[in-house]
């Protein structure tokens, strides 16, 4: 097993030194603002520590300040830490070092980390930045993209404006090379803006894309779309590159995927305007065709509320054993794996488990750095039979929050995954973990004991149309009844996990329509309940219950 870095800088999370460092950030200008030279969209947040997150050894800068008595004034504003030639109030923004706690810098762009030399690899640099191991300087290597037929395409946006905004997802539609079937066995990136760049993945297209907006970048979010669900790449901060196994391949032409959607998340959290990125992706492809098809897997939890002044919370979410199970027809092989957070961050590990039992521990994370996370690679694939379980544990510290985190899209939310890439390929299977106690595998929802959430789906795909108009038309009764009578509305988490998703008017519809049908004798047995629905104790708990009907429309949209 070796282990591949996901950024370039090694970054030991240490015990928390005495010295409380949000405190220190309001004793020097812009000290909370200062961006990382490792990954310029991030904010460093303790300036003086070697951990971006602030505790323990100090750097260079922090070494000075503690010298100088965590004062600022000329002394320390005038020395220059790093040894760059800038002066520490230069990188600070207070290059005249007037500035006093409490007021505002007399700048607060363009600003540097006054503990790390840069640029990195200057002859000015050369030995001064030994604890900041390999940042901004990684190569990739993948020996299989110099054999004899590897071809290239490169897949990369028009030059496109960067909003002014802290958190963008844009994606743009490409046509994969399709003259004959061909594998994907490599990627590497292609970084225009280092500056707001935080990710990028790559989808391969099954749906009709004709829907997709052609030949310009648009807004989207975390995902490909319906038509483009199945993720065949990735890239993150510091990494140099995607290199499979050599036993696996993302099929491409043909009967492959013949077009692909590449999601960029650009983060901008200083706001600045007139930013431009045209970044993308370099595919080398063969038609010496892998022994298997894959693509790759995310297992995680998709509710998190993390509460501030915490330094140890836990979530987990799992691709259960009752997914993998119905999902899968035979063992899957995976060949790497990788959990991702964001900032509050901690430490994880994902197991896999099988009859219930422990079988082995896929990944482990004691000291995880959103800016350094760490990709696995099996030279031996680990074998995934039907029934088996993986559980994403993740532990987040939120002790410098002081308002609730949840899960979001943005770098300052959160997020719990494992990311695993894995063959043979399995349709629509992109996705597989929790939504609180909701299990989701892949395109099927599987509920508590008590909620059939495919025979509601079934029986209530055309209410909206069948009830738009008028309750009392008997196929807007039955789809009505349909639905209750799968015992849905009873799921506090599914309810909630239909409502995060959906909008109102539909739910509007549906309760207008719930109010005037009879109910079925199934689920109401009270006499005289096909007169007045109140009499059924399954109506009267339905008013709480509406928007897990929305999920139908949800489905509808996507077709």
């Amino acid at each position: 097993m070796t282990v591949t870095l996901f950024a370039a800088v090694v970054i030991s999370m240490l015990a928390s030194s005495v010295y409380s460092y949000p405190s220190f950030q309001t004793k020097i200008p812009n000290g909370d603002k200062v961006p990382s030279p490792c990954n310029r969209s991030t904010i460093w947040m303790g300036v003086g520590h070697h951990n971006p997150m602030g505790g323990g050894q100090l750097n260079p800068f922090g070494e000075d300040f503690e010298d100088n008595g965590f004062t600022w004034n000329k002394t320390i504003c005038q020395k220059d830490s790093d040894g760059d030639g800038l002066s520490n109030g230069q990188e600070l923004g207070d290059p005249n070092c007037t500035w006093l706690k409490g007021q505002s810098p007399e700048r607060t762009m363009n600003l540097s980390h006054p503990g790390v030399c840069e640029p990195f690899g200057s002859t000015i640099c050369a030995g001064k930045n030994t604890w900041l191991t390999n940042c901004g300087n990684t190569k990739f290597d993948c020996p299989a993209i110099n054999d004899s037929g590897v071809k290239i395409v490169t897949v990369r946006f028009p030059p496109t404006r960067v909003p002014v905004v802290e958190t963008t997802y844009i994606c743009h539609l490409f046509r994969l090379p399709n003259d004959s079937d061909a594998d994907i066995i490599a990627i590497e990136p292609v970084i225009d803006n280092m500056e707001i760049m935080h990710h990028m993945l790559l989808y391969g297209c099954s749906g009709d894309v004709s829907r997709i907006t052609h030949n310009e970048s648009y807004l989207c979010g975390m995902g490909g779309g319906m038509e483009c669900n199945s993720l065949i790449g990735l890239w993150g901060v510091g990494v140099a590159g995607q290199c499979l196994n050599p036993q696996l391949g993302f099929r491409i032409g043909p009967t492959g995927y013949q077009y692909a959607v590449l999601q960029i998340h650009w983060n901008n959290p200083m706001h600045k305007p007139n930013l431009t990125d045209s970044s993308g992706m370099r595919i080398y492809y063969t038609t010496q065709l892998r022994k298997n098809r894959g693509e790759i897997m995310i297992v995680g939890q998709d509710s998190l509320e993390i509460p501030p002044g915490n330094n140890n919370v836990s979530f987990s979410g799992s691709c259960a054993a009752l997914c993998t199970k119905a999902v899968m027809n035979q063992s899957v092989y995976i060949t790497s794996s990788i959990l991702h957070m964001h900032l509050l961050g901690k430490s994880g590990i994902i197991r896999l488990y099988r009859n219930g039992q422990l079988l082995q521990v896929i990944d482990e994370v004691a000291s995880y750095d959103y800016n350094t996370p760490t990709m696995i690679e099996f030279k031996t694939p680990i074998e995934m039979k039907p029934g088996d379980a993986i559980k994403v544990d993740c532990t987040f510290d939120s002790t410098l929050r002081n308002t609730t985190t949840y899960w979001g899209e943005g770098t300052s939310d959160e997020m719990c995954y494992g990311f695993f890439a894995y063959y043979p390929l399995i349709r629509d299977f992109t996705f597989c973990g929790q939504f609180k106690s909701v299990d989701v595998c892949g395109m099927k929802a599987v509920m508590s004991e008590h909620c059939d959430l495919p025979a509601f789906l079934t029986n209530t795909r055309s209410l909206p149309t069948l009830c738009s108009t008028n309750c009392t038309n008997r196929k807007c009764a039955n789809a009505v009844n349909a639905a209750l009578m799968t015992g849905c509305q009873r799921d506090d988490d599914v309810r909630e996990f239909i409502q995060k998703r959906m909008g109102s008017g539909f739910f509007d519809v549906l309760a207008k329509c719930a109010l005037v049908q009879p109910p079925p004798s199934a689920v109401c047995t009270t006499p005289g309940a096909n007169q007045i629905p109140s009499h059924c104790s399954q109506i009267k708990s339905y008013a709480g219950s509406i928007p897990l009907m929305a999920f139908v429309i949800y489905i509808l949209r996507q077709f």
